[in-house]
C-alpha cells in the first residue's frame, strides 16, 4: 500500500499532464482502502522519501480527512471510515510531525491536526488541547510555531462560545509568546496575535447572550494586550534585524484592534487616542517609502523602499505593507464614528463661533490620504493589459480591494459623518497637492499627473455633498472648484501622453456638472462627445468620456446637452460593439442617460438605439447587470410616444423568438423580463394586436416550464399585462374558449399546488393582488372566490416566511374595502380542520413583520384595523400565539439546536384582537421617532426621551450639527430625516417597486401617514373600549407596549 501511494504521489508531481491526472485518479482509488490513512502518514514520516513527496502526502491526507474521516463532514464522500484504533495511530503520527525539523512539513501537518480536531476533539482526542499548550512551552522555536499553526486554523474555524474554558487557558499563552520579543520569531508572534483576534471575536459574539461574562472579562484582556500592541505600532518598519517580517506582525496587530473596536467599542475607548497617535505616526513614516515603492517606479529610491515595505519569507510567502495600511484605514473609519474621537477630526472654527471646521490633524490626514491614493505602477500595468480591470476598478463597487479603494471608503465615511469639515480639508489638501504637481510639471517630472489625478479623484469622492453645499449656498470658501479646473483639470485634459489622467479630468468635471458655468459645461460636453466618437484616442480616455457624458446628460440642462445628444448616441454605437461583457455596462448606462435628454431626438435615433440595446442583450443574455440596464432602456423607449411603435416593432420579434425558441432557462427568463419592460413602459391600454401577438406564446411557455427563474419572471410579466390591458386580457380567449384571465388563474392554481416550489411562486401574490385591483369588475365573483380559495389552501401549508408574507397582501387588499365580506368568505371555507379565516389570521400574525414593500406594509396594517373594528367574534375569540415566555432552563446559556429541541420556547395564548393591537403597536414603535417628531407641543422631547430605544451610547450622535456644532437640537430637528422618510419626502433611487405603480400611487393609503392613522386608531380603541379593550386586551400588553400606548393617547 505504501509503495503504491508513493508511486501515485510521485506521479502527481509530474510536469506531464497525463501522468499527473492518472496518478491523482489512482490516489482517489487508494483512498477507498481501509488502511489508506495509516499508509500515507507513514509515507509522510519516511526519512528516505524526498521532502516534496512527504509534503504531498500530508496534503493528500488533509483532503482525505475532509472526505472520509467523518460522515458529518461537509465534504464527505462515500467510502470506508477508519475505525477508532486506526484513527488513534494516525493522529499520534500526525502530531509527531509537528516537532519535525522541516518547517514546511510542520506547517502542512498543523493543518491536518486541525482538520482532525474538528471531528475528534474532545470526545476521541481529549488530550490534544493540552498537548498543544505544552508544545507552546517547548524550548524549540519550531515546535512552538507548529502549535501556533494548529491553533491558528483550529480556533478560527471550529472554536466558539462553547469553548471559553479553552480560550481562557490559551489567551495568557498567546500573550506570553507575543511579548517575548527576543525568544520567538516575528511570524510566530504574529500568529499569536491572529489567534488572539479570533478569541476576541468569539468573546464578542457571546456578549449578547452572556453580557455579564463579556463585561467582566473583556476589559482586563484588552488592557493586557493593548500596551504591547501599541509598542508594535510604534516600532519602525525597517527594524534593526532587517527581517522585514515586522510588517506581518503589525498587520495582525491592526486587525486585532479593528476586531476589538467592532466587538467592544466601549472598552476600547481608553486606548483609542493612543492608537490614533501611533497609527498617525506610522502613516506619515510610511508615506514616502510607499509612493517610491509602489507609485514612482523610476524613482532612485524605489528599490530600497520596496525592500523596506515588501518581505518574502523562506517559505515563499510575501508580506506587503498594503495589509497594514488597509487595517489602519479601516480603524480610522471606525474611530471617526465614535463621539469621544470626533475632537481629533473636527472643532469649532476660530473665526466663526459655532461653525465646525477640520482640526489640523484632519487636514494633514486628508493630504496624506491623497498621497496614498495615487495609482500604483501595478494598477497601471494591469489597466494597460486589460481595460476591463480599469473599468472594474473605476466602478464604485469594484471587486479588487487595495489601498486606493480603502482610502475611498475612508473618505466616503468622513463625507457621511462631517461633510463640511471634509470639504474644507479637501480644499486645503488640494491646494497643497496642486502646488506639488505644478512644480513637478515645471521640472518635467512625468509623475506630476499621478499627483493631480489622485487629488481630483479624492475631491470627486465628495462631489455630491460639495455640489449640495454649492446649491444651498453653504460652501463658502471651503473649496475653489474653479481654481481646480484651471490648475489641474485643464492640464490633465490636454495631456494625451497620460490617458488615465486625461480620463480623470473628464470624470471629475462631470461630477460637478450641476454647478458648472454654462460656457465651461458646453466646452466639456463637446470635448466628451468628441472623445467618445474618436476611435484614435486611448480606450481609457474614451471610456472615461463615456462615464462623463452620462453624468452630463443626467445633470446638465437640455439646452446644453441637446445639441450633442445625437452625436453622443452615435458615438456609443461605435464603441459598444468593442466592449466586453465586463465593460459594456458603462456604455449602456450612458445610453440610458442620453435617452432622457430630448424624446424627439431619441425617437429619430430609434434604429440605432434598438440595435445597440437589443444587440448587446443578444450577445450577453445571461448577464444580470447588462440585462437590468437593457430593461430600463426598453421601458424608456416603450414609454416614448414618438418611438414606442418603432422600437416595439424591432424588439418584439427578438424577444418573442427568445421566449418561444430558447432552450436555456436563464435566457428565456431574461427575455420575459424584457417583455415585462416593454409592457410596463408602454401605454395603457396596449396597442391593438399587442396582446394577441405575444400573450398566447407567453402562456404556452409558462404552462410547460419547470424552471423557477422562468416562472418567477412570468409572474411579474403577467402582472404588468393585467395592469396595462386588463379588459383585453379578460376578453381574449383561445381556440378552446378559455379567456386570458382564465389562463392566468389556471397558471396561479398550478403555481400554488402542493407540488410546486415556494421559491418558484414567490411573485404569485403580486399577480393575484393585481388581478383583484384591475379585474374585480370584469370577472365573476366565482373566479375571485376560487382565487381566494386556492391561495388560502396553499397558505395553510406554506413553510417559508418569504412565501407566506408574499400572499398576505391579497387579504389586506380585499379587507380594505370589504372586511365583513372577506371575514364571512374565509369563515365559510375549511382547510385541514381550520376555517379559512383562522388559516389567514395565523399566517398574517406570524409573518406580519416580513411583509415587504412600503405600500404592502401600509395596507397590511390598515386592513388589520378594519378587521378589528368589525368586532366579529370569529376574529376576536380566535386564540393565537402571544408573547414569548422566559425559559428558565435556557436562561443565560448559549442555546444550541439540541437544547432548543429538548426545551423549546413557549408562548402565551391570547385572543386575535389583542394580537392585532400588539402588532400595530410594534409597527408604530418601529417609526416612533418619526411619529413624535411630527407632533408638536409641550412635552415632546420628554415623550421621545422616555422611550427605551436601543443604542450604544459611545456611538450615538449627540445632536451634532455641521453648521451649529453640538447644539443638542430639538426633537423635531433630530428626527426630521426619519419623518421625511415616512412621509415619502426622501427620494431614494430605488426605494420600492411600488414607486412607479400607478394603481398604488393613486391609492390614498399610499400617501397616508401610517403612524398617525395607527395613533388615531389606538385612541379610538381605548376611548371607545372597542373589543372590550380595558377588560380583555389591556391586561395582556407588556410594560413597553402599555407605555407606548399611553403616549399615543396623549399626542393630539
Amino acid at each position: 500500500m505504501e509503495h503504491a501511494i508513493f508511486e501515485a504521489l510521485h506521479g502527481s508531481l509530474s510536469p506531464e499532464a497525463h501522468t499527473r491526472v492518472n496518478s491523482e485518479l489512482a490516489l482517489k482509488q487508494l483512498e477507498l482502502e481501509t488502511d489508506f490513512s495509516l499508509a500515507i502518514i507513514n509515507v509522510a514520516l519516511s526519512g528516505h522519501a524526498d521532502i516534496s513527496i512527504r509534503q504531498a502526502a500530508i496534503v493528500q491526507l488533509r483532503g482525505y480527512v475532509g472526505r472520509h474521516w467523518s460522515i458529518g463532514s461537509a465534504k464527505y464522500e462515500p467510502g470506508p471510515i477508519p475505525d477508532q484504533q486506526l484513527k488513534s495511530q494516525v493522529r499520534e503520527k500526525a502530531f509527531s510531525l509537528l516537532v519535525n525539523d522541516n518547517r514546511k512539513l510542520c506547517s502542512v501537518a498543523a493543518a491536518v491536526v486541525a482538520s482532525m480536531a474538528k471531528y475528534d476533539w474532545p470526545d476521541e482526542w481529549p488530550q490534544l488541547f493540552l498537548q498543544l499548550v505544552e508544545l507552546l512551552h517547548s524550548s524549540s522555536k519550531s515546535h512552538t510555531h507548529s502549535a501556533m499553526c494548529v491553533f491558528s486554523e483550529w480556533v478560527s474555524s471550529d472554536m466558539s462560545e462553547q469553548h471559553m474554558e479553552q480560550i481562557g487557558i490559551l489567551l495568557p499563552e498567546l500573550l506570553r509568546i507575543f511579548v517575548s520579543t527576543g525568544k520567538y520569531e516575528l511570524n510566530t508572534r504574529a500568529m499569536a496575535v491572529r489567534v488572539f483576534s479570533d478569541c476576541i471575536e468569539i468573546i464578542s459574539n457571546m456578549s449578547s447572550a452572556q453580557k455579564t461574562f463579556a463585561d467582566a472579562h473583556a476589559p482586563p484582556i484588552l488592557k493586557e494586550w493593548m500596551k504591547p500592541i501599541l509598542d508594535v505600532f510604534k516600532q519602525p518598519i525597517a527594524n534593526d534585524n532587517g527581517s522585514g517580517s515586522i510588517i506581518q506582525l503589525k498587520s495582525e496587530c491592526i486587525k486585532s484592534v479593528v476586531k476589538a473596536a467592532e466587538g467592544f467599542p466601549k472598552y476600547m475607548l481608553p486606548f483609542n487616542a493612543s492608537i490614533l497617535e501611533a497609527l498617525w505616526m506610522q502613516l506619515q513614516d510610511i508615506q514616502e517609502p510607499f509612493v517610491h515603492a509602489f507609485v514612482y517606479e523610476d524613482s532612485e529610491h524605489s528599490e530600497s523602499a520596496t525592500n523596506m515595505l515588501v518581505y518574502c519569507d523562506e517559505g515563499g510567502s510575501t508580506y506587503s505593507v498594503d495589509s497594514y495600511l488597509l487595517g489602519i484605514f479601516e480603524w480610522l473609519a471606525k474611530a471617526a464614528e465614535i463621539k469621544s474621537m470626533r475632537k481629533f477630526f473636527i472643532a469649532s472654527a476660530e473665526n466663526n463661533a459655532g461653525t465646525i471646521a477640520p482640526t489640523p490633524f484632519f487636514g494633514q490626514l486628508v493630504s496624506v490620504l491623497m498621497s496614498y491614493a495615487q495609482i500604483t505602477s501595478e494598477m497601471l500595468n494591469d489597466w494597460v493589459d486589460d481595460m476591463d480591470l480599469f473599468v472594474a476598478d473605476e466602478d464604485e463597487e469594484g471587486y479588487r480591494f487595495n489601498v486606493r479603494v480603502s482610502v475611498q471608503e475612508l473618505i466616503q465615511t468622513f463625507d457621511m459623518l462631517f461633510s463640511r469639515p471634509l470639504a474644507i480639508a479637501l480644499g486645503d489638501a488640494a491646494r497643497e497637492r496642486t502646488e506639488l504637481a505644478a512644480q513637478w510639471r515645471q521640472n518635467q517630472n512625468n509623475s506630476w499627473w499621478l499627483v493631480s489625478e489622485a487629488m481630483l479623484w479624492a475631491v470627486g469622492l465628495a462631489a455630491e455633498s460639495i455640489v449640495d453645499r454649492f446649491e444651498n449656498g453653504t460652501i463658502g470658501g471651503q473649496l475653489d472648484i474653479g481654481a481646480l479646473f484651471e490648475s489641474d483639470v485643464w492640464p490633465l485634459a490636454q495631456s494625451a501622453s497620460f490617458p488615465f489622467g486625461q480620463g480623470r479630468a473628464f470624470v471629475f468635471a462631470s461630477s460637478f456638472a450641476k454647478i458648472l458655468p454654462s460656457n465651461i459645461a458646453s466646452v466639456l460636453v463637446d470635448a466628451s462627445c468628441n472623445a467618445v466618437s474618436n476611435s484614435e484616442l486611448h480606450p481609457a480616455v474614451r471610456l472615461s468620456a463615456v462615464r462623463a457624458t452620462s453624468n452630463f446628460c443626467a445633470y446638465l440642462s437640455e439646452d446644453i446637452t441637446r445639441a450633442h445628444q445625437a452625436g453622443f448616441i452615435n458615438g456609443l454605437a461605435t464603441i459598444i460593439p468593442q466592449l466586453s461583457e465586463d465593460s459594456a455596462h458603462i456604455a449602456l448606462d450612458a445610453l440610458h442617460s442620453a435617452l432622457q435628454v430630448d424624446q424627439g431626438i431619441t425617437a429619430s435615433l430609434e434604429p440605432v438605439i434598438s440595435q445597440m440595446a437589443m444587440g448587446i442583450w443578444q450577445k450577453y443574455p445571461g448577464d444580470v447587470l447588462l440585462t437590468s440596464i437593457v430593461i430600463d432602456i426598453v421601458e424608456d423607449m416603450a414609454g416614448n410616444s414618438h418611438a414606442s411603435e418603432a422600437f416595439t416593432r424591432h424588439a418584439l420579434p427578438i424577444i418573442g423568438a427568445a421566449i418561444t425558441q430558447g432552450t436555456d432557462g436563464m435566457v428565456v427568463s431574461s427575455a420575459i423580463d424584457l417583455l415585462a419592460g416593454l409592457v410596463k413602459g408602454g401605454p395603457s391600454p396596449m396597442p391593438e394586436g399587442y396582446t394577441d401577438a405575444i400573450f398566447p406564446s407567453l402562456m404556452q411557455v409558462l404552462s410547460t416550464s419547470s424552471d423557477s427563474e422562468v416562472l418567477q419572471s412570468g409572474q411579474s410579466c403577467l402582472k404588468y399585462f393585467v395592469q396595462k390591458d386588463a379588459e383585453r386580457i379578460c376578453r381574449w380567449h383561445d381556440s378552446h374558449g378559455v379567456t386570458g384571465i382564465g389562463l392566468i388563474v389556471r397558471f396561479v392554481s398550478v403555481m400554488l399546488s402542493p407540488d410546486s416550489s415556494e421559491s418558484a411562486a414567490l411573485f404569485i401574490g403580486d399577480l393575484v393582488v393585481k388581478i383583484v385591483q384591475k379585474c374585480s369588475a370584469l370577472i365573476s365573483g366565482d373566479i375571485l372566490t376560487e382565487l381566494v380559495r386556492v391561495v388560502t389552501d396553499r397558505l395553510a401549508t406554506a413553510r417559508t416566511a418569504s412565501f407566506c408574507s408574499s400572499l398576505i397582501p391579497l387579504y389586506a387588499q380585499l379587507s380594505l374595502c370589504h372586511p365583513a365580506e372577506v371575514a364571512s368568505l374565509l369563515g365559510n371555507m375549511s382547510f385541514r380542520g381550520q376555517s379559512g379565516l383562522q388559516v389567514v389570521l395565523s399566517a398574517w400574525f406570524k409573518n406580519y413583520m416580513d411583509v415587504q414593500g412600503y405600500y404592502n406594509r401600509k395596507i397590511s396594517a390598515i386592513a388589520l384595523t378594519r378587521l378589528f373594528t368589525l368586532g366579529d367574534p370569529r376574529i376576536s375569540d380566535f386564540v393565537v400565539q402571544g408573547d414569548l415566555i422566559p425559559n428558565a432552563v435556557n436562561k443565560g446559556k448559549i442555546v444550541t439546536r439540541s437544547m432548543s429541541r429538548i426545551h423549546p420556547d413557549q408562548y402565551t395564548q391570547i385572543p386575535a384582537a389583542a394580537k392585532i393591537v400588539k402588532l400595530l403597536l410594534a409597527e408604530v414603535d418601529m417609526d416612533v421617532e418619526s411619529l413624535f417628531a411630527r407632533a408638536s407641543g409641550a412635552g415632546l422631547g420628554a415623550a421621545v426621551d422616555d422611550l427605551e430605544l436601543d443604542g450604544d451610547e459611545d456611538w450615538e450622535d449627540d445632536g451634532y450639527s455641521e453648521e451649529n456644532g453640538y447644539d443638542g437640537g430639538t426633537a423635531v430637528d433630530k428626527y426630521s430625516y426619519l419623518s421625511d422618510l415616512i412621509d415619502g419626502g426622501v427620494d431614494f433611487e430605488e426605494r420600492d417597486d411600488d414607486d412607479d405603480d400607478e394603481d398604488v400611487l393613486s391609492d390614498p393609503i399610499y400617501n397616508q401617514d401610517l403612524n398617525e392613522a395607527l395613533g388615531s386608531f389606538m385612541r379610538q380603541v381605548v376611548q371607545g373600549n372597542q373589543g372590550d379593550f380595558h377588560e380583555t386586551i389591556a391586561p395582556l400588553l407588556t410594560e413597553k407596549e402599555a407605555s407606548l400606548l399611553d403616549k399615543l393617547c396623549t399626542v393630539s
